[in-house]
């Protein structure tokens, strides 16, 4: 098992993602009752749509080519199709749908905060010490991918 395999975070995304939402609970209530524009509903409801697809469909791809889904588990193959042709880190891109989507929804912008931490979060937890252990995994396959697909959607 690799160093960086032992240094895994603590909390996985999943519950950071619960973390993110449950934080934006104080600044809803305090702005009840909610009042968000059919805009506002409708872009909330396709980032969820969008988050749920992304998360569905990558952990299929994992799955079906016997890919940790966890982060720093086994990594025999590189994942390159899909939603992987876009974004490196569509999981991480699908929770991030997933809570901005729940802000659009209540209408309660402020609390777009939570998905900026969220972001710094996964990036820095995440992102960052999981390519170098893909690096390490899976050696030149994976920079070439990286240099053809954006970390996140855009360089």
């Amino acid at each position: 098992m690799t160093e960086l395999a032992l240094n895994k975070p603590k909390v996985l995304p999943p519950k950071g993602l619960l973390l993110a939402l449950a934080a934006q609970v104080p600044i809803m209530v305090s702005g009840l009752p909610l009042r968000p524009s059919p805009a506002e509903v409708a872009a909330g409801l396709a980032l969820l749509i969008a988050g749920i697809i992304l998360n569905i469909w990558s952990e299929r791809l994992f799955r079906h080519n016997d890919v940790g889904v966890c982060p720093f588990t086994r990594v025999p193959v590189l994942v390159a199709g899909g939603p992987y042709r876009f974004t490196r880190n569509p999981m991480y891109v699908g929770l991030l749908c997933l809570n901005l989507g729940v802000t659009l929804i209540t209408g309660v912008l402020a609390n777009v905060w939570s998905s900026i931490a969220l972001f710094i979060w996964l990036h820095y937890a995440f992102v960052l010490p999981e390519e170098s252990f893909l690096r390490q995994e899976l050696g030149a396959a994976f920079d070439a991918y990286a240099k053809r697909i954006p970390r996140w959607l855009f360089r």
